[in-house]
């Protein structure tokens, strides 16, 4: 059989695309690379001569609003757009090796024969969109169907570039020979889903009606009359890359309990907090009922807390049909508990959870006679497994947005967790690609807002250092270099005649998060205008910034593009004060926070003889400061020999620090040190996982190189009977080991030199 390289009746979309693409664009090399796929774009009739927009503008300018882009669309079709796809296509023989090239804006699930397969794209900005490949295997001679639940959100938030009026798909079926299998594609609109937006309008509460929902509709027998024929997107300007990260994973769990009350009212625990959906089968009648609550925790009389700290609240209506019918829900939400109220005559028949998370092999466990270690280890690692999804996400709840400053920390541990490193590039690439939109960088990438951070972009380094160390490859980092640097020069515009930066007014100077946890940071950071003067903190990000990237100038072969010493004697000068030997949070005041000197132990900028003032500083004030800047405090004193302070730290049992979340009933770790320390907390926030790398590093002592090697440092505590460490990564497993007082290190199970 010859399988023609159009589907018939339809004409390519690049043939008649204009030059609407007034929304994103890039204007550096990577906006002149060649697409790696080039399809037809499909979309609905509604959608298909639509112009899209542009999101972005400056957050901090007065007078500035989002574009009210969906006005541009009836009211009808304005967010929170279901649509089902049927592709039909013939065999006329078996076929092996079947792949499928697919993609969506925004979002797409794939099922075959009824069955789900996966869900994609990695959100991504139009100019450098993500497609992926599946393998559908062998198949029978005869007729076949897939189908897609495609997604338009619509809404202005940190998750998708949503909004803008991009709603459209894209999908080719390639035999084993590359050749392309026509299909036949047909869809309908449900409006089985309806309900508010929650957390940070990043998603919609899913309100299902079975009523409405077509049942079997992926299968090849379904009666598909009546749907219609998709359009030519003729605006369609996407950028297609293969994804270079895995598609999601899960797995579909029993509660660990489920409770049944007299009153016909179930409650659901999980036992772990986990990011996925609730899925239940019910019997009943057409109009039966199932509330359904989800949260993070219980409150104080044992019910679910559904309108969550996190500023979601999760409360859904499930109506059935008649007989007995299943609600597995599109979107994901982070929830331990749940509570169902089944209306009268419904009988629940099935509760299960379905996790997703980005594949997570257990690649590096800890195992101690110190429990508490063990158990803070856990919850950081539960916290990066959920915490890890189409990219680094804050949280699975309130954002699910993928943050710099947080994915510096998130990225070290999943690195380590996994042994894997491309979802690290990704995300640096993602960010790269925001110099479009500034070249000072974007704090949230890919999402559909211009949140500018200028901590966060100066932290941008340490994420191109953090993958040269697990993989050697400085080659790879060269185009990131350079987008490093252009950060730095936007930076420079904010430079005084000594090399310091004074009020870097257009971005959001951040300190530390929540603002309660600024160890009173004696600078005024109101926004949108920073007040006038030098302060300290950023100071340090920005001379630290230099200094890693003169690193990565000597492992590609460059000369080191900053001159250092002055402006590090004028970082000193500024802010150290000689009566008390610690560092100054602005040029003119006298107050000592723990941040004024975190950062500047952390990137080397004081003299060796100055530090020992701060060292000490740094283990009395000890976690005075938010979750995110323990990651710096702990690496800090580790760096400098300090482990047993380290250790102290870790374990602490104060209201600041992880034995305080596991007291307060964690099993991933929280976003403050506590549920009541930050008004609008989430439970599960990965930005807290400094644990992973602190523990497998800096206590077990397993140091990798970037030429592949590994130098062993163990720092396990006299009073630690037992202890052990493993991590997998290029492919290596590396264990340490205490028993019986002895430590012993090992690479794949052969053990290595005792001299340590």
């Amino acid at each position: 059989m010859q399988y023609d390289c159009q589907e018939e009746g339809i004409r390519k979309a690049a043939d008649r695309r204009t030059n609407a693409r007034k929304g994103w664009r890039m204007t550096e090399k990577m906006s002149r690379e060649k697409a790696e796929w080039s399809p037809e774009w499909l979309t609905i009739r509604e959608f298909s001569h639509i112009t899209p927009v542009n999101l972005f503008h400056k957050e901090q300018e007065e007078g500035e609003k989002q574009p009210e882009a969906e006005q541009q669309l009836t009211a009808e079709f304005r967010r929170n757009l279901h649509v089902l796809v049927r592709a039909r296509f013939m065999l006329e023989t078996a076929q092996e090796n079947l792949t499928l090239r697919l993609t969506a804006d925004d979002h797409y699930k794939l099922y075959v024969e009824s069955g789900f397969v996966a869900e994609g794209p990695a959100p991504g900005y139009p100019d450098h969109y993500y497609y992926n490949e599946i393998p559908l295997g062998k198949m029978e001679a005869g007729e076949h169907c897939f189908g897609l639940h495609l997604y338009y959100q619509g809404l202005i938030n940190r998750v998708y570039n949503s909004g803008d009026l991009r709603f459209a798909f894209a999908a080719e079926l390639m035999d084993a020979q590359g050749c392309r299998i026509p299909l036949r594609f047909c869809y309908e609109r449900t409006d089985a889903y309806s309900g508010g937006t929650i957390g940070y309008d990043t998603q919609f509460l899913e309100n299902f009606d079975s009523r409405k929902f077509p049942e079997g509709w992926s299968s090849a027998g379904f009666d598909d009359a009546g749907w219609k024929t998709p359009a030519a997107a003729e605006w369609a300007d996407y950028r297609l890359y293969l994804q270079p990260t895995r598609m999601l994973c899960g797995e579909r769990i029993k509660p660990e309990k489920v409770e049944i009350y007299e009153d016909g009212s179930i409650r659901i625990d999980v036992g772990e907090e986990v990011a996925g959906s609730l899925c239940l089968t019910a019997e009943g009648s057409a109009g039966d009922t199932v509330e359904i609550f989800c949260g993070e925790e219980l409150d104080e009389s044992g019910s679910v807390r559904y309108e969550m700290r996190c500023n979601c609240s999760y409360h859904e209506i499930w109506t059935l049909t008649d007989g007995c019918c299943s609600l597995e829900p599109y979107d994901y939400k982070g929830f331990r508990y749940a509570k169902l109220l089944p209306g009268k005559g419904v009988n629940i028949r099935g509760i299960f959870v379905q996790t997703r998370h980005y594949p997570m092999e257990e690649g590096a466990e800890v195992t101690s006679s110190e429990k508490r270690l063990e158990q803070i280890f856990s919850i950081c690692k539960n916290a990066v497994k959920y915490g890890t999804q189409e990219g680094y996400v804050d949280c699975p709840t309130r954002e699910k947005g993928q943050y710099l400053g947080d994915v510096v920390v998130t990225a070290h541990a999943q690195v380590l967790l996994t042994g894997k490193t491309q979802m690290l590039l990704k995300c640096i690439d993602q960010f790269a690609q925001t110099r479009a939109v500034c070249p000072g960088l974007l704090a949230v990438a890919p999402g559909g807002l211009m949140q500018e951070i200028a901590d966060y972009s100066l932290m941008y380094p340490q994420l191109l250092a953090l993958y040269y160390r697990y993989t050697g490859n400085a080659a790879a980092l060269l185009p990131y270099y350079k987008t490093a640097l252009g950060m730095i020069r936007h930076f420079a515009q904010y430079e005084r005649a000594d090399g310091l930066l004074v009020q870097v007014a257009d971005k959001w100077n951040l300190v530390d998060w929540p603002e309660n946890l600024r160890d009173e940071y004696d600078f005024a950071l109101t926004r949108p205008v920073v007040g006038a003067g030098c302060h300290n903190v950023i100071n340090a990000l920005y001379l630290g910034a230099k200094k890693t990237l003169n690193g990565l100038a000597r492992v590609l072969g460059r000369e080191e593009p900053y001159e250092l010493e002055k402006p590090v004697f004028a970082y000193r000068r500024a802010f150290y004060r000689k009566e008390t030997g610690l560092l100054a949070d602005s040029e003119t005041s006298s107050h000592t926070s723990l941040h004024s000197n975190v950062y500047a132990l952390y990137f080397g900028l004081l003299e060796e003889a100055e530090e020992a003032p701060v060292i000490e500083f740094l283990e009395k004030r000890g976690f005075s400061c938010g979750v995110m800047l323990s990651y710096y405090l702990l690496l800090a004193l580790a760096r400098r020999g300090r482990y047993e302070s380290v250790y102290r730290l870790l374990l602490n049992d104060s209201d600041h620090g992880w034995c305080n979340m596991l007291r307060e009933g964690a099993t991933t770790c929280f976003e403050a040190w506590g549920k009541d320390q930050k008004w609008n907390t989430s439970l599960c926030h990965p930005w807290a996982s400094a644990p992973v790398p602190v523990i497998l590093e800096e206590i077990a002592g397993i140091h990798l190189s970037p030429e592949g090697g590994c130098d062993f440092a163990p720092h396990i505590p006299k009073e630690v009977d037992y202890f052990h460490a493993s991590v997998r990564v290029r492919g290596k497993m590396y264990t340490v080991t205490k028993q019986d007082g002895e430590i012993h290190a090992a690479i794949d199970g052969i053990e290595q030199s005792k001299e340590m």
